[in-house]
C-alpha cells in the first residue's frame, strides 16, 4: 500500500510538471535575452539578469497552468497537438484542476515578490513593478473570467503584447534599467512576430475554439483569411527590421523564414487537419529560428 501511495504521488508530481509545459520557457528565454542584449551588456550585472528572468519565468509558467485550467472545458481529447490544445493533463486528471489554479496564483505571487526584490536591490525605474503586474494580469486574464480575453476577440492583442512587449521588455529592463525610444522601435517587429505566433497556434484548434465560444481571428474569419493575415504579419517583420533594428544580414535573412513558411499554405492550402498542424509547426520552427538568430546577433556572435 505504501508503494502504491508513493507511485500515486510521483504520478501526480509528474502530471503537475507536464501541466507547467516547461519546454515553452525556451521561447520566453530567447525573447528575454534578445531584449537584454539589445539594451546593453546583460552580464554586467548577472545577478539582476537572473532575478529578472525568474520574474518572467514564474509568470510564464503561471500562464500555462491557468490556460489549462480555464480552457479545460474547451480542450477535447484527440484534438491536442504539440503546439496547441493545452497539455491535456486535466482531461485525464480532472482531480488536479484545483491544484493547477492554485499553483498558477502562487507563481504570480512569486513573480511579483521577486519583482519587488529586484526593485529593492537594483536601480530599476518606478514603472518596473506595474510592468510586471500588468504582464501577469494579461497572462491570467487571457482565459480567466471575467475578462477572458481569448473568448472576446482580444487574444491576439494580448499575445502580441506578451510576445512583443513584456517578454523582451523584461530583458531590456534587466540589462538597460529603463524603457526608452530605442525600445519602442525595437519591439515593432516583435509585435507582429507575436501575431504570427498566435495565429499559428490557433490554426489547428479552430473547430474546438468555435465550439467553446472563442472569438479569435481564425474562428471569425476562417482559416484562409487567417493564413493571409499570418503571411502579412510575417512580411511586416521583415519590412520593419531595417528601420527598427540595426540588423546584420544574417538577421534580415532569418526574418524571411517566417515569410516563406507563411506563404506555403497560401500557395498550397492544407487539405486536412494533419496538413494544417504541419503548416503551423513549420511556422513556429521558422519563428524560433528567426528569434534565435536575432538573439545571437544581438549578443555579437556575427560581429
Amino acid at each position: 500500500m505504501r508503494g502504491i501511495g508513493l507511485s500515486r504521488q510521483t504520478g501526480t508530481l509528474c502530471a503537475l510538471l507536464r501541466l507547467c509545459r516547461l519546454p515553452f520557457l525556451l521561447g520566453g528565454l530567447l525573447l528575454f535575452l534578445l531584449g537584454a542584449y539589445t539594451a546593453g551588456d546583460p552580464f554586467a550585472v548577472p545577478d539582476r539578469l537572473l532575478l529578472c528572468y525568474l520574474v518572467l519565468a514564474a509568470g510564464q509558467v503561471s500562464v500555462s497552468l491557468s490556460n489549462d485550467y480555464f480552457d479545460r472545458q474547451a480542450d477535447r481529447p484527440g484534438m491536442r497537438t504539440r503546439i496547441s490544445g493545452g497539455s491535456g493533463i486535466l482531461l485525464s486528471r480532472p482531480d488536479l484542476a484545483g491544484a493547477a489554479r492554485l499553483l498558477a496564483l502562487v507563481l504570480i505571487g512569486i513573480s511579483l515578490a521577486l519583482a519587488l526584490l529586484c526593485a529593492i536591490l537594483y536601480p530599476l525605474p518606478p514603472y518596473f513593478l506595474p510592468f510586471v503586474l500588468a504582464g501577469n494580469l494579461v497572462g491570467w486574464y487571457y482565459t480567466a473570467p471575467p475578462l477572458a480575453l481569448a473568448y472576446r476577440g482580444l487574444g491576439e492583442a494580448a499575445t502580441m503584447l506578451t510576445f512583443g512587449f513584456f517578454m523582451p521588455g523584461a530583458g531590456y529592463l534587466a540589462a538597460g534599467g529603463r524603457l526608452d525610444l530605442s525600445f519602442a522601435l525595437f519591439i515593432l517587429p516583435l509585435l507582429f512576430a507575436g501575431l504570427f505566433f498566435i495565429l499559428s497556434v490557433e490554426m489547428p484548434d479552430c473547430e474546438g475554439d468555435r465550439a467553446a465560444g472563442k472569438e479569435n481571428l481564425v474562428v471569425r474569419y476562417g482559416r484562409r483569411n487567417a493564413f493571409l493575415a499570418m503571411f502579412l504579419a510575417a512580411a511586416a517583420i521583415s519590412l520593419l527590421l531595417p528601420a527598427a533594428w540595426s540588423a546584420p544580414p544574417q538577421v534580415l535573412a532569418a526574418s524571411l523564414l517566417p515569410v516563406i513558411a507563411g506563404a506555403i499554405p497560401l500557395l498550397h492550402p492544407p487539405a486536412d487537419r494533419r496538413e494544417i498542424i504541419r503548416a503551423a509547426e513549420l511556422n513556429l520552427a521558422a519563428l524560433i529560428a528567426f528569434i534565435l538568430v536575432a538573439a545571437l546577433a544581438a549578443a555579437g556572435v556575427f560581429a
